[in-house]
């Protein structure tokens, strides 16, 4: 059922790089997997939920094959930044026709679920990508963790361009992924002139404290949980943010364990951020 499923995906890329999303019908893919239309049905609501499924899967397998990489590296922090930012050059690359489809048929700024989950995967991607500054220099760039983690991209897009749209030789990506990270990192050793130009969280508009702003987002994790022990350990995390001090060798502790459960990574990527940033705003 499984590996079907994910042949029926590669199709679908396949098809909808060379066709766009809007020509391509679901008639096209199952001919491509040769398979029933019902047969089809019996793994996907439509089009539109496969486009999602497949975005969601190049999230997936990147953050994966990054975790993975900084687990076995035993390396230092900035080694495995290194690594995270080829990595990610590496999997852009393998979409990169994928992509184009899709911005192509749905611009950011159209109304529907496929611009919508673009967005919200591209915060998230964000997220990631602050908590592996987080992981990489500690909490000495937290003021200016949402400008360094823009750089980040900005370069990284940057590259990405020029080997993709300039047809550019095809440079040595883990070159590009120590240059970028050694250049970040000279930017927080030599930080003494930097002031921040972006708000350093997300929600500072919104007059609620950051504490509860992850109260807010741990009750949504813990709505979709059937894991008794996830939910108590939430039910703990949420009643420990909402002391006047709260412990936070106690909070770490409890976050660590979430974040442990491979099913839970990606949500608990934003809330462990936000909390490392809260943990520098104390000092």
């Amino acid at each position: 059922m499984g590996q079907r499923r994910e042949e029926m995906l590669d199709a679908a890329v396949q098809l909808f790089q060379k066709n766009g999303f809007h020509s391509t019908s679901v008639e096209d893919i199952t001919r491509a997997c040769g398979i029933s239309k019902g047969a089809f049905y019996n793994h996907f609501d439509s089009k539109e939920s496969m486009i999602l499924q497949v975005l969601q899967r190049y999230y997936d397998e990147m953050f994966r094959e990054a975790d993975y990489f900084s687990k076995g590296l035993h390396s230092s922090p900035i080694k495995v930044l290194k690594k995270k930012i080829t990595i990610e050059l590496e999997r852009s690359i393998d979409y990169r026709y994928f992509f184009h489809a899709v911005m192509a048929d749905f611009p950011p700024d159209d109304d529907g679920p496929i611009p919508k989950s673009l967005n919200r995967m591209q915060h998230q991607l964000h997220e990631w990508h602050k908590h592996a500054l987080l992981e990489a220099f500690g909490p000495k760039p937290g003021k200016y963790l949402n400008d360094l983690a823009v750089v980040m991209e900005g370069t990284v897009h940057s590259y990405l361009m020029k080997i993709i749209w300039e047809g550019a030789p095809a440079f040595p990506l883990d070159r590009i992924g120590d240059l970028i990270a050694e250049c970040l990192h000279a930017i927080v050793a030599n930080d003494e002139h930097i002031f921040p130009v972006l708000p350093r969280h997300v929600k500072d508009a919104v007059p609620v404290s950051i504490l509860e702003n992850m109260k807010h987002d741990l009750d949504a994790i813990r709505a979709e949980l059937g894991d008794k022990k996830d939910i108590q350990t939430i039910d703990l995390l949420i009643e420990e943010l909402g002391q006047e001090k709260p412990r936070e060798f106690l909070i770490d502790a409890l976050l660590n364990q979430l974040y442990r459960r491979p099913n839970l990574k990606n949500q608990l990527t934003v809330i462990l951020t936000t909390w490392e940033v809260w943990k520098d705003d104390e000092i």
